[in-house]
């Protein structure tokens, strides 16, 4: 005689996370889990890691470069061409902007990871 009334109910055990877990009959041979499969790689968040480390680069190297510019000027009292004045005045004032940027991305993308972690630690029994 078969077990499956608990199965035609619907009852499912539920585990210490509260994941469901899937009603056993003891006629019914278990089956081998899925086999682990390869970690993928999103080409989105390798893109997004890589805008992200530009973006950090560059902010990074537009603040020291323009700031010793005007150090250096101020200290040298050299006669600079008002291009490269201009040129320094928007690489100064939009740094902060491109670190902030970076930074923003980046704790996005550490708690994106950290969603994908848990979930994949979850769903493992």
């Amino acid at each position: 005689m078969k077990d499956h009334a608990h199965e035609r109910i619907g009852f499912r055990e539920i585990d210490e996370h509260g994941n469901t877990q899937p009603a056993v009959s003891p006629h019914v041979p278990e089956t081998a889990g899925p086999e682990r499969k390869r970690v993928q790689l999103n080409p989105f968040i390798i893109a997004l890691w890589a805008l992200d480390a530009g973006l950090a680069w560059f902010g990074l190297w537009a603040l020291t470069t323009a700031a010793s510019a005007i150090v250096g000027t101020a200290q040298a009292q050299s006669a600079e061409s008002a291009q490269t004045a201009q040129i320094n005045f928007i690489m100064l004032s939009n740094a902060p902007y491109a670190i902030l940027a970076a930074l923003l991305i980046t704790a996005a993308l550490l708690l994106w990871h950290a969603v994908q972690w848990q979930r994949k630690r979850t769903l493992l029994p």
